[in-house]
């Protein structure tokens, strides 16, 4: 994100979005209340009973809600026109801005906050659009998700009735074939309408190996070279979560965002069973840990950011400055991420500390 203007008597900044994070680190510093405005398109009646036409112009607007579409690559900010021209648009009406990679918006604040000013001209070191496709399979069970650094999407659960080794042979053997095939499709289906940079097939051994003999045999050459094999204890949604947490990700993990936090929550879990002292939950246990330099690693949710309260947000603000000025790190998670959801379990704000108080 490139930032083009400051001017701070009128608490405004204009940045260029250059991709995805971009859009993403916006989601989390633009609030309900805050003020943007941007070049955009409008559609305008000049003749009564026409359709009207879209007329390309610069509005305000003051925000109303804010919503990150990952796969669409865009954020909708959408709230009532304070400016724009006279001649097409009426003060107070409602509008939306689509903000894409390229594109230029001013933001107004009342008060900028230090983190969401770090945040704003830190620039990720993440992968901003790799997208995995997860197939967990046992026998007669594949849960199949697209999971990428800003959300977890559930595409589809296949189940059959695979025939016991007691049976003939070649039941079970058109069975599994059959239960393959339906897996193959909806992998295909969503191999033509996403990026996908990594497949991982994750479960129990024998089933796994026989789905990855079949794609082997009856796939794309072009797409195999995507694929991994990971095992997992299962053919549901918790051996994804599961197999997220593999070593056999290696030098991947440098670069995505979602293999990190879920390495991270799986240390938070081991503190918490083995070394709960060593681990803060909640605003006000944290904010005496910081102010005390105690704080080695935070996590937080996004949507603990996006709905906090004016005072929850200052109090959040000094937490995360107290944090930084002892050498700490901050970890904000997705709350569309398994890994997310963990944390908005343990109450949404979580610390690790360097030493017990």
């Amino acid at each position: 994100m490139k930032i083009l203007e400051e001017n701070q008597k009128q608490g405004a900044i204009t940045v260029k979005i250059e991709n995805l994070n971009d859009l993403w680190t916006l989601y989390n510093i633009i609030f309900k209340g805050d003020k943007a405005s941007a070049r955009t398109q409008r559609r305008v009646i000049l003749k009564e009973g026409s359709k009207g036409e879209r007329k390309p112009m610069y509005l305000k607007i003051e925000v109303e809600s804010v919503s990150f579409h990952e796969f669409s690559n865009r954020l909708r900010i959408k709230g009532k026109i304070l400016e724009g021209p006279e001649d097409f648009v009426n003060y107070g009406t409602y509008h939306t801005f689509n903000i894409e990679p390229r594109q230029k918006i001013t933001i107004f604040k009342e008060k900028w906050l230090k983190n969401e000013l770090k945040r704003l001209k830190s620039s990720s070191k993440f992968e901003d659009n790799f997208i995995m496709l997860f197939i967990a399979i046992e026998t007669g069970l594949a849960t199949l998700s697209l999971i990428t650094n800003y959300s977890e999407t559930r595409i589809a659960s296949v189940k059959r009735n695979i025939p016991g080794k007691r049976y003939e042979q070649t039941h079970r053997k058109r069975a599994l074939i059959e239960f393959f095939e339906a897996i193959k499709k909806i992998l295909e289906e969503n191999l033509k309408e996403n990026d996908i940079n990594l497949i991982v097939i994750c479960g129990p051994g024998n089933t796994r190996d026989q789905f990855m003999s079949y794609i082997k045999e009856k796939s794309n050459p072009i797409y195999l070279s995507k694929i991994r094999s990971i095992y997992a204890s299962s053919g549901t949604e918790s051996a994804i979560l599961e197999a997220l947490k593999s070593k056999k990700f290696g030098q991947l993990k440098k670069n995505i965002k979602i293999l990190q936090e879920s390495e991270k929550i799986d240390n938070i879990l081991t503190y918490l069973s083995m070394e709960a002292d060593l681990v803060a939950i909640g605003f006000n246990e944290i904010l005496k840990a910081s102010e005390q330099g105690a704080v080695k690693e935070l996590f937080l949710v996004d949507i603990l950011i996006r709905n906090s309260s004016k005072e929850q947000k200052l109090k959040l603000e000094q937490i995360i400055t107290n944090i930084e000025n002892s050498d700490g790190k901050v970890n904000i998670l997705s709350s569309e991420h398994s890994t997310g959801q963990q944390i908005v379990d343990l109450g949404s704000l979580v610390a690790i500390l360097r030493y017990k108080l």
